[in-house]
């Protein structure tokens, strides 16, 4: 597994997805802390999995402020910050106002670059954090399944999560893009049902963009296998000849 990040801002890193990234983690550094406790993870398994963590360990928001406007006036060129980190980051207790200070700094210091975040969409049925990621360019949403089961079975959610709850809260989200992890081996979503399923929820969402790749690092259950090129670029075609979304495929080029 990757150890956890241990500041607040990392990189820039050559992303597939993102070009030049900055990362900026909201999360504690001393332990995981997700809603989520996915099978893929390239932390490893999740050590606080709630959806209503103690604040005690997250980043202050002065610190977090700080440390990305120090990055943009000293640091390397990037074409976009991504909130990330050790974990889900809509859960800092302080996300909304975050958010708005980054949109400040970034609009005073590097306009042209863009604010994504990376989320497991857990948090997307609060009409609070809906209204939050509305003011981001690229709010990147995960969705690895279209079932329940298939749900509970990659993503392992704290209980009261429901996809169904998830889907219906994206269905209002303005400018969504959707990232999906596939995966093959004792647990599959590229084929089958399962497949089947997700095609379904995506055409239900209606996204400007969906992602999909496969893990390139290690993970922390046996059994897992990471999907080539060729079935991802079978999966995308699929998907865009029955629902006309715009559908890419990412992989890395062989070490």
């Amino acid at each position: 597994m990757l150890p956890l990040k241990q500041e607040i801002i990392y990189g820039p890193v050559n992303s597939r997805r993102l070009g030049r990234s900055l990362g900026i983690n909201l999360l504690p550094t001393h332990c995981k802390v997700c809603s989520f406790d996915c099978i893929y993870c390239q932390y490893g398994r999740t050590q606080v999995k709630t959806l209503d963590p103690s604040p005690d360990g997250f980043p202050a928001l002065d610190d977090v402020i700080s440390a990305v406007e120090a990055a943009l006036t000293s640091g390397p060129d990037f074409d976009t910050f991504t909130l990330s980190g050790n974990g889900e980051p809509t859960l800092h207790p302080h996300f909304p106002e975050i958010v708005e200070a980054i949109r400040h700094l970034r609009d005073r210091h590097r306009p042209s670059a863009r604010l994504a975040l990376l989320s497991n969409a857990s948090t997307a049925t609060c009409p609070a954090v809906r209204a939050t990621l509305a003011q981001l360019e690229m709010p990147i949403m995960k969705l690895d399944a279209g079932d329940e089961a298939t749900f509970a079975a990659i993503n392992r959610p704290v209980d009261g999560i429901r996809l169904e709850a998830i889907v219906e809260a994206l269905t209002q989200m303005p400018g969504l893009v959707i990232q999906s992890l596939t995966l093959q081996g004792v647990m599959t979503n590229c084929e089958g049902p399962a497949f089947e399923s997700w095609v379904v929820a995506l055409a239900k969402l209606k996204p400007v963009r969906v992602q999909i790749y496969s893990s390139d690092r290690p993970v922390p259950e046996a059994g897992i296998e990471r999907v080539p090129p060729e079935r991802l670029q079978q999966m995308a075609a699929r998907v865009v000849a029955e629902t006309g979304l715009d559908v890419r495929a990412y992989w890395s080029s062989p070490r």
